[in-house]
């Protein structure tokens, strides 16, 4: 990312009191969510501090409107999906703009193309490449309350784009280290990361703290409490997160920052809940999925494996990495000629944790606890930082549960 770096005297001073606070879609749902979180960030003014909001559409717009495309269109353009999807966050910073105004400070609203972010051509999963902070900057100056728009930016050609799934958590970070912000705080439904989906897992426990490296090994095997691509951004730019609850601030969070590596242990399990899964049986085919990957982004990758015995490769795409995953698995089959197979659909669970790929320990104790729960698994990966099991949804939970178990995840976690 390229950040404009003209700093004066005036930004320095506010970099020392600069916040960014995101707020999820959970956070802004109805008139009243908006409200008390306009309390929440004049209290954080009052206290000396500057605010940039970045705000996410109000819960539950985004899949409306994702299913009003669908609904009309089908398998709708990415540059109109693009057009669509990014005016869910117009309303929801118009309003809460509105709403602070209301209570006696001053703020305005700003798109992702007014808060300067320019962003590479793809649609629906744009990659930020610049980000201008000037009118930012005059605002702050002048004393307001910026409340910038998540998830959106615009590219070379002006056109709308989006950052995909998380995007709004991507924006924050970015905008915190374009700002020269020291921290930026995610708030949403949940006061923190835990070792797995407390939804899931009864025994989940908060983990107080974290680093870089181990948030985004759990977020890229699906933890969805931060994008990993902000987290990534995060660590390059040395921003601390801090993932709070918007309700209950008081309560605690999870801090992510550097720090000192310490002995390889599980500290997490994370599961992407629908997977597509591509099968190319025979080697001769691997370059049909070479051209296939050319077109994806990296991030949209989740397992990309070879076995070398057979030469069959296996290549996994989280579903909400794709506009409609169905229709794209479709497409490949139709495009390739049956050298890409679609697979059924399948969850993974990982055990996440430094090295705990190559801990000696834990070779190969994923298999035996998957047995003794009665779990079959379609195949298991094994990396430098996580162990990753493939099997049915519907034993996704059954394994998550018996891998935070036997794995005794703890509540705090260095490296």
């Amino acid at each position: 990312i390229s950040i404009q770096t003209s700093f004066d005297q005036a930004h320095l001073t506010m970099k020392r009191s600069l916040r960014v606070l995101k707020y999820g879609g959970s956070s802004l749902a109805t008139e009243e969510h908006i409200d008390k979180v306009a309390r929440q960030i004049i209290q954080r003014k009052r206290s000396g501090e500057d605010i940039v909001v970045v705000a996410s559409a109000m819960g539950g717009t985004t899949d409306r409107l994702m299913a009003l495309a669908g609904n009309l269109a089908g398998d709708p353009p990415v540059r109109e999906l693009d057009k669509l999807l990014g005016t869910g966050e117009h309303v929801s910073t118009a309003l809460l703009a509105m709403a602070l105004q209301r209570h006696g400070h001053d703020a305005v609203s700003l798109t992702g193309p007014q808060c300067g972010i320019l962003t590479s051509d793809e649609h629906f999963n744009a990659v930020v490449e610049h980000v201008d902070t000037s009118r930012m900057r005059r605002e702050l100056s002048e004393g307001r309350i910026v409340v910038a728009a998540g998830f959106q930016g615009r590219n070379a050609e002006h056109e709308i784009t989006t950052l995909g799934l998380g995007g709004s958590d991507i924006t924050a970070v970015v905008l915190a280290a374009a700002l020269g912000a020291e921290r930026c705080e995610i708030c949403s439904d949940v006061d923190g990361v835990y070792s797995a989906d407390p939804r899931v897992v009864d025994q989940a426990r908060r983990i107080d703290e974290l680093s870089y490296a181990e948030m985004l090994e759990m977020a890229r095997h699906g933890a969805s409490v931060l994008n990993a691509r902000a987290v990534e951004h995060a660590r390059d730019n040395k921003v601390e997160i801090y993932s709070r609850s918007t309700a209950h601030p008081e309560a605690g969070g999870t801090l992510i920052h550097d720090l000192e590596p310490g002995e390889p242990r599980v500290v997490g399990i994370a599961s992407h809940d629908k997977l597509l899964r591509l099968m190319i049986e025979h080697r001769q085919h691997h370059t049909a999925a070479d051209e296939m990957l050319a077109e994806l982004d990296e991030d949209d990758l989740f397992v990309d494996s070879i076995d070398h015995d057979n030469g069959r490769r296996d290549i996994l795409i989280p579903a909400e990495r794709l506009p409609d995953a169905a229709a794209y698995g479709r497409e490949l089959e139709k495009r390739f000629d049956e050298h890409i197979v679609v697979g059924p659909e399948c969850s993974s669970v990982s055990a996440i944790g430094l090295g705990v790929g190559e801990a000696d320990d834990l070779r190969g104790s994923w298999r035996r606890y998957s047995e003794q729960a009665g779990v079959s698994l379609h195949n298991d990966y094994r990396a430098r930082h996580a162990i990753t099991c493939v099997v049915e949804p519907n034993q996704a939970s059954t394994l998550m549960n018996v891998f935070h178990r036997e794995f005794d995840c703890p509540a705090e976690a260095a490296a």
